[in-house]
C-alpha cells in the first residue's frame, strides 16, 4: 500500500513539472533619455530626489493604458530610464515646479531622445557672501504670469554634499510671504543670514529655494554656489 501512494505522489509531481514552462519574455532593455529645458535653452534647475517624475502611458492597439509608469529626473533636468519595453508611449514630464507640459507620443526603441521646454513657476537670482562665520544670501525672485501666491523663500546650506536641496540641508534661513503681496516681493532684493554656520577648512554648497503655491508642493531653486571656507 505504502509503495502506491509514494508512486502516485511521484507521478504527480511529474506530471506539474511538465506542465511548467520556461519564461521567455524578454527583459525591458529600450531607453528613454532627455532634458527639460528653459525657453532661452538653459537646463531647468531641480533637485534630485523629488524635483519631478516623467510619466509614461503604453499605446496598445491605438488604446492608451490607464496604469502609467513613472520615473524620477535628475537634479540638473535630465531624465534617463533604461529599462523601458519597446513601444508607443505617451512621455509628459510631472510634478515638477513648472506650468504642465504637453504629452507627446513617441516610439520607443533603442534609444530614444526627447528635450521638454518647460515653463517654470518661478525663477531665483541668488548671491552668496560670508563675513567671518556668517553666510549671507542675497536673492531677487522672478514670477511667471499665472504661477500661485508667493509663500515662502529658503536660504539652504550644505556641508559637504553638491546636491543641497530640500532634502539636504545643515542649514537653512526662512522667510515667510505667504501675507505679502506678491508685486512687493518680486520688487525686493532680499537678504537673510545665518549666524556662526561656517567652520574653516570645510567645503558648502548654498542655494535659495522658493515655493509658489503648487499641487505638488514643488520649489524652483537657484543654481548651486560652492564655497569653500579657508
Amino acid at each position: 500500500m505504502n509503495k502506491i501512494i509514494v508512486l502516485a505522489i511521484c507521478s504527480t509531481l511529474l506530471l506539474q513539472l511538465s506542465s511548467c514552462k520556461v519564461d521567455t519574455y524578454d527583459l525591458p532593455s529600450e531607453t528613454l533619455t532627455g532634458s527639460l529645458v528653459l525657453s532661452d535653452g538653459s537646463q531647468f534647475i531641480t533637485e534630485q530626489p523629488n524635483g519631478f517624475r516623467i510619466k509614461l502611458n503604453e499605446v496598445v492597439d491605438g488604446a492608451i493604458s490607464t496604469l502609467p509608469q513613472y520615473f524620477w529626473g535628475k537634479a540638473d533636468g535630465t531624465f534617463n530610464n533604461s529599462k523601458i519595453f519597446k513601444g508607443i508611449y505617451i512621455v509628459q514630464p510631472v510634478e515638477g515646479a513648472f506650468f504642465e507640459v504637453d504629452p507627446v507620443e513617441v516610439e520607443i526603441s533603442g534609444t530614444t531622445t526627447l528635450t521638454f521646454e518647460v515653463t517654470p513657476f518661478l525663477k531665483i537670482l541668488a548671491d552668496i557672501s560670508t563675513s567671518g562665520p556668517d553666510l549671507i544670501g542675497r536673492y531677487r525672485i522672478h514670477k511667471s504670469e499665472g504661477a500661485g501666491k508667493i509663500m515662502t523663500a529658503r536660504l539652504l546650506v550644505s556641508k559637504w554634499n553638491p546636491n543641497v536641496g530640500m532634502n539636504r540641508i545643515d542649514f537653512e534661513a526662512v522667510r515667510d510671504f505667504s501675507q505679502i503681496d506678491d508685486k512687493k516681493v518680486v520688487s525686493t532684493t532680499y537678504m537673510d543670514t545665518i549666524l556662526n554656520c561656517l567652520e574653516p577648512g570645510v567645503t558648502y554648497y548654498v542655494r535659495v529655494a522658493a515655493l509658489a503655491a503648487n499641487t505638488s508642493g514643488r520649489y524652483n531653486l537657484s543654481e548651486v554656489i560652492k564655497l569653500e571656507i579657508l
